[in-house]
């Protein structure tokens, strides 16, 4: 209740190599639910926002980024198994995430949660252009799950 609000991360528009360590946790952060989902929804928002500020340069620093978050979020198997437990020990929706969260992939993730945006289509296709053949299929999964 007495808890200051937390600032938004702001970023350069061409998100120079000091800010990438940043805008990588901001997206880990998204595509873990961090927060609960009204938390992030907003923080898919302000991600879509951010993504829709940048420069030419900045952008394809984001789609970089978002291309190497299976990479960076990659978890053991007894890390997951723990995830689980704890989940089912609350009960809840959090244990039915905890299983999804499973067979999905980070990047797969956060695509679905940019798509949940008000502008989330077009930033998805945006994403697309600039982006690798895996991560262009991960936006055609999101896209379709979304309609």
């Amino acid at each position: 209740m007495f808890q200051k609000k937390s600032q938004p991360v702001s970023f350069s528009p061409d998100i120079p190599p000091e800010e990438r360590p940043l805008l990588l946790a901001e997206l880990t952060a998204c595509a873990n639910r961090r927060g609960g989902s009204l938390k992030n929804a907003r923080r898919a928002q302000a991600l879509a926002d951010l993504f829709r500020g940048l420069s030419p340069t900045g952008k394809k620093v984001f789609v970089d980024t978002l291309g190497t978050l299976n990479d960076a979020a990659s978890r053991t198997s007894g890390e997951q198994y723990s995830e689980i437990e704890e989940a089912e020990f609350f009960g809840g929706s959090e244990s039915k995430l905890a299983l999804l969260d499973m067979f999905e992939t980070p990047r797969r993730r956060i695509l679905h949660h940019l798509g949940g945006t008000s502008s989330g289509l077009k930033i998805l296709s945006e994403i697309s252009t600039l982006s690798e053949v895996d991560v262009q299929k991960d936006i055609d999964e999101a896209k379709d799950a979304s309609s």
